[in-house]
């Protein structure tokens, strides 16, 4: 078919409507000459150039306000009629990238958290039973305040320096138990607890160190110094043992009423000092020790003063430092190898 060309006059007319609409295939694109539009695809085109359909473009400039759905970006500023704005990258590895974000009085920048508003507080807030999850190390440089439980499945260290301070206020509610036995100490040589109070002790070995005011107190009992004073007037001070354990002072063992020098061939001595001496009190009388001649001390162990009872004499006898002789006044003392003078006492005492 022969294309036929329009003669100048013609196209002039056809060019200039006046306020004649015109159509290409009826709405394919649609010049709405009374309102200034274009419509492609629509024969009610809405603005200037109104699209019923996808557009392409290799480079699309605004140069002051464009509308896409219910966003608008005008300047600088990206804003929607809808309550919520979705970022949602799809792919591999989906982010979103931006230098610095502002939201409301919070900003990130790079890997830095803070707040814009002069002395603004960072709320992290989960719903409900939900937690907050810190899966990595957490470094604190300044003060860390909780009104809840501090719960810690491992291990835990306060402070690194021995000059950092930890201050208890509340109360202990359970033991302290350390991790492993007859390891660590409580205190130290320089460093001691003042006072120590306590319903019961178990100890296996006690030292009390001599200090300018050291003390341990019970209720009814004081150790200070090397002193151990009852603070309740007119109260006993007891030792007590289990089963038939003694209680030991120097070489002595006390065990219910007996007394025993626990150190073989040790001599036990009570010593007096100015016009101090010792006496016995009671009625029924005081019981020395009792043997036999062959039973008397040997050499090495005889001493002047020291009395006990021959069964075999039957009579008190002291030694004198050379033999040994009745208390009774008889003047015939006896040594361990004299026989003869052991029969003469007999007979003495017996006549």
């Amino acid at each position: 078919m022969a294309v036929g060309r329009i003669s100048g006059p013609l196209l002039k007319d056809n060019l200039l409507r006046n306020g004649v609409n015109l159509a290409f295939e009826t709405s394919l694109l649609y010049l709405d000459v009374v309102n200034s539009r274009m419509g492609i695809n629509t024969t009610q085109p809405a603005y200037d150039l109104d699209v019923n359909g996808t557009t392409r473009s290799t480079n699309l400039y605004t140069t002051t306000q464009s509308n896409l759905a219910t966003f608008t970006i005008s300047g600088n500023t990206i804003s929607s009629s809808s309550s919520t704005i979705n970022l949602t990258p799809t792919g591999t590895n989906p982010t979103v990238l931006a230098a610095i974000v502002n939201v409301g009085n919070l900003s990130l920048t790079g890997n830095t958290f803070s707040s814009t508003n002069t002395n603004g507080a960072i709320t992290l807030q989960a719903n409900g039973t939900g937690a907050i999850n810190l899966n990595s190390n957490v470094l604190i440089t300044g003060s860390l305040h909780a009104t809840g439980t501090i719960t810690a499945d491992g291990n835990i260290q306060l402070g690194d320096m021995p000059t950092d301070t930890i201050t208890f206020t509340g109360e202990v509610s359970s033991d302290i138990l350390p991790a492993t036995t007859n390891t660590y100490n409580l205190g130290s040589a320089s460093l001691r607890w003042k006072t120590v109070y306590a319903q019961s002790a178990t100890v296996t070995n006690f030292t009390v160190t001599t200090l300018t005011t050291p003390s341990i107190s019970t209720p009814n009992l004081t150790i200070s110094g090397n002193s151990i004073t009852a603070t309740t007037s007119n109260t006993d001070i007891n030792f007590v043992t289990n089963g038939t354990g003694g209680v030991g002072l120097g070489n002595f063992k006390f065990y219910q009423n007996s007394v025993t020098n626990t150190v073989t061939n040790s001599v036990s001595q009570f010593t007096s000092t100015g016009a101090g001496y010792y006496k016995i009190s009671g009625t029924y009388g005081v019981v020395i020790p009792v043997g036999t001649n062959a039973q008397r001390p040997a050499l090495a162990y005889e001493e002047p003063g020291m009395i006990r009872f021959n069964t075999d004499l039957g009579l008190v006898e002291v030694y004198n430092g050379t033999v040994w002789g009745s208390v009774a006044g008889n003047s015939v003392g006896v040594t361990a190898a004299t026989g003869q003078d052991i029969g003469v006492q007999t007979a003495l005492l017996l006549g």
